[in-house]
Formats: structure tokens, sequence, C-alpha cells
């Protein structure tokens, strides 16, 4: 998913299910948000991932992405 929040664009949820991994699906559907996000006039867009993903990490990074910044969350179980 792809949208524009405030001044910028945001990505979400770019996955591609096992079987179908390792044949570019993700970078296809990723480049396609920036595309579309760029011809909506956006400067910048963000998106987030987990520190241990690493194909997810050489992914971004193969596009441009770069780190900003790492986010902690916490967790609670409640029952």
């Amino acid at each position: 998913m792809a949208w524009q929040e405030e001044d910028y664009g945001v990505i979400e949820d770019v996955f591609v299910r096992e079987p179908w991994r390792k044949r570019g699906l993700a970078k296809y559907l990723l480049t396609q948000a920036l595309r579309y996000l760029k011809e909506n006039q956006l400067q910048h867009a963000s998106l987030m991932v987990l520190t241990t993903n690493k194909s997810a990490l050489s992914l971004y990074e193969s596009v441009g992405f770069h780190p900003d910044k790492e986010e902690i969350r916490f967790y609670i179980k409640l029952n």
C-alpha cells in the first residue's frame, strides 16, 4: 500500500508469499509504489521494517532507501 501523509509518501505491507519470492515481484511492487508517489508530486517516502528482516532491508536499500532511525516497540501479554 502507498499513500500520502501530510507532505510525504508512506509505503506499507510490501510482501510476497513464499512460493513466489526471489522473482523480482517485491521490487516491482515497491518501484510501482514509488512511481505512484512521485506522480503525486511527493518529494519523500518512508517505510518501516524490522531490523532483523535482512531480505527486506536489502530490497529497500537496492531501490535507494536508507536507514533514518530505529524504533523500539514494547509488548506485554495480558492473559
